[in-house]
């Protein structure tokens, strides 16, 4: 089976919550040159911390 074949059918299987993740490493590999690529993969990861209600409560008075 072709490798794009195999990558397509994987993410095609692949779990709701994994997407993001999916997504912003395979900008990352596509653009490896590119100064932006670690904020690409941290993004996911940190969002869901940023978006906690505990976070919001934390940083409301700066």
């Amino acid at each position: 089976m072709p490798t794009q074949q195999i990558i397509t059918d994987l993410i095609s299987h692949a779990p709701e919550n994994k997407l993001d993740i999916i997504l912003s490493f395979v900008k990352f590999v596509l653009q490896e040159n590119d100064t932006t690529n670690d904020f690409l993969l941290s993004e996911p990861s940190l969002a869901k911390d940023w978006m906690r209600t505990e976070e919001e409560e934390a940083w409301k008075d700066l």
